[in-house]
């Protein structure tokens, strides 16, 4: 399955009962989707660099969408400086399908 937008995947998230873009869950992690979808499953996402420390900084994940909703950190939820980085990072994944 391919995912045209964000709210298609946070759809198919919450029908799976998960809580990935619930807005309490996002306030805590201080959450926000930095990009489109990328190769219809992907996208990349930013967070406090310390869990629930606003004055932390902000780091940058690539994030994956399973068919199902199921959403996750792509490669155990490394971390890049930059949303561009974060970019590349999902751009190599795809150039090796």
């Amino acid at each position: 399955m391919s995912y045209n937008t964000i709210d298609d995947i946070k759809d198919a998230n919450t029908a799976l009962g998960h809580s990935w873009f619930d807005a309490e869950t996002a306030r805590y992690h201080g959450s926000s989707v930095e990009s489109e979808i990328i190769g219809g499953c992907y996208f990349v996402e930013s967070s406090y660099r310390e869990l629930g420390d606003s004055d932390s900084g902000k780091v940058f994940r690539a994030v994956g969408a399973s068919p199902d909703g199921n959403v996750q950190y792509v490669s155990g939820g490394d971390t890049f400086d930059t949303a561009d980085a974060a970019r590349e990072y999902i751009d190599g994944i795809l150039s090796h399908r």
